[in-house]
């Protein structure tokens, strides 16, 4: 039988031949973020466990991650507590030969959710249309993975204690494939089929009788993650997404946020900190190539106070006169008539963000320092200072920096699609800001900037 949702030679762009067969590096998290639901107020708290999903991820996914636990939230017993673990960019294990940043975790999830209780697990590509909790709650009769089919795996249920002896950490990191694993599970009598709206492929269920949706074909997932690789055309249900995603705008829902970063940005910026007792690390010297469009920008806003969103130690700026000793204000002979105030949460003299809002803000060599996590609410936080204009750099290539911890200091390494999206996202919340985003690559034909502002195509479409 013919696979409706293959996706064929002619639906790949031309860099995805020139780089199909490079290897994936390992990823770097020591720890998976986790996004607790707790029961909501007002409610009982329900006696069941909680519901625990594990996603398999990657920053380059973050669209369809945020909607894809969006989805949960509009479904959920609100009476129940939910975990959704975000599996992206694990520590330790090799993805040679893995066609997506996380094909393989999931057989990892024994070991992770502590080889006990039941887990559910789901690619990113997917939303729920109803409570995740009938997925979880269903009746196993004694097996240890319900799926759709013993290959097609893309939504399971686990028994975590069942699998913990099947599925072993140590067989993941050794790289151990698909077929070993599901091997392992149909051997062990270990094999239960679930109704097949659990893991509806497109189009395969009305929507009004599917409880869980895959945009499982590549080349009409309505978020388009990688368009340097697929050439994308509309799909099944495509505005059904679309039209989850405004709803997540309007309700100005994030991942994390300042409030609730992720566990990653405490470590980074306690690293920060400690990087910042060295005096020549984090001086603040990128923002001088920048005095130029910063002018541009403020002259066209009328903007007259401008924060430096990351400042460093503000090397470039000169302070001054009769403002107090520990002022965060400064000034440059290159921007005349600017107030310009330094904020870096890494640098104690300028870890105040201040009051209220600033005609313009600037920031470079700060968002590639994140977690890919927090890039979202960072960029989120900047557009709600701003009353006339946002402008951010942003790196694409690795830097010259290690982390004590002995990564690279661009903790966030992305393509220039994938900061455009970013700050697409964040200035459709801002509809009245300015905004310019450049990108800075580096590669062996040299470096080049690519740049985008509010008048650019947009990504979102």
């Amino acid at each position: 039988m013919k696979n409706p949702w293959k996706t064929h030679w002619y639906h790949r762009q031309v860099s995805y031949w020139i780089n199909k067969d490079l290897e994936r590096e390992p990823g770097d998290m020591q720890e998976m973020e986790v996004i607790r639901l707790d029961p909501q107020p007002g409610t009982t708290p329900s006696e069941k466990p909680p519901v625990r999903i594990f996603l398999g991820t990657e920053p380059g996914q973050y669209r369809a991650t945020r909607i894809f636990v969006w989805s949960v939230m509009q479904t959920r017993d609100p009476a129940r507590a939910y975990e959704v673990h975000l599996m992206s960019n694990a520590a330790g294990i090799s993805r040679e030969g893995w066609k997506t940043g996380f094909t393989n975790y999931r057989y990892a999830i024994p070991y992770w959710a502590g080889n006990t209780g039941r887990a559910i697990y789901n690619d990113v590509d997917q939303v729920y249309l109803q409570d995740p909790a009938g997925l979880f709650d269903m009746d196993m009769k004694g097996k240890g993975i319900l799926a759709i089919s013993a290959k097609e795996n893309a939504v399971m249920l686990i028994d975590c204690e069942k699998m913990s002896k099947l599925w072993t950490i140590e067989d993941v990191r050794a790289g151990k494939k698909h077929d070993h694993f599901k091997g392992a599970m149909v051997d062990a009598d270990m094999f239960g089929e679930m109704p097949g709206t659990w893991n509806s492929r497109d189009a395969e269920y009305p929507a009004d009788q599917t409880n869980c949706l895959h945009y499982t074909t590549l080349h009409s997932q309505p978020w388009k993650p990688f368009p340097a690789y697929l050439r994308y055309r509309e799909g099944p249900l495509y505005s059904l997404w679309h039209d989850m995603e405004k709803a997540a705008d309007k309700a100005g829902y994030l991942l994390f946020t300042k409030q609730h970063p992720s566990n990653e940005f405490g470590r980074l910026i306690a690293q920060y900190q400690q990087m910042h007792e060295t005096p020549e690390t984090f001086a603040g010297y990128q923002i001088k190539k920048h005095f130029k469009t910063v002018a541009k920008l403020a002259k066209a806003t009328n903007a007259t106070e401008i924060l430096d969103y990351g400042s460093g130690k503000a090397i470039n700026y000169q302070t001054i006169p009769d403002e107090p000793d520990d002022s965060p204000y400064r000034q440059s002979n290159e921007l005349p008539g600017l107030r310009i105030r330094c904020y870096d949460p890494g640098h104690a003299p300028f870890s105040d963000i201040g009051q209220g809002s600033y005609g313009g803000v600037i920031s470079t060599d700060v968002v590639e320092h994140l977690s890919p996590s927090d890039v979202p609410w960072v960029i989120d936080e900047m557009f709600s200072h701003a009353s006339g204009f946002v402008m951010i750099v942003a790196a694409c290539y690795p830097a010259i920096k290690t982390l004590p911890d002995g990564r690279n200091a661009h903790t966030t390494l992305q393509p220039p699609y994938w900061w455009h999206v970013q700050m697409a996202l964040a200035a459709r919340r801002y509809p009245n800001v300015r905004w310019t985003l450049i990108c800075e690559e580096k590669g062996k034909i040299g470096r080049r900037q690519r740049v985008f502002n509010e008048n650019s195509p947009s990504p979102l479409d």
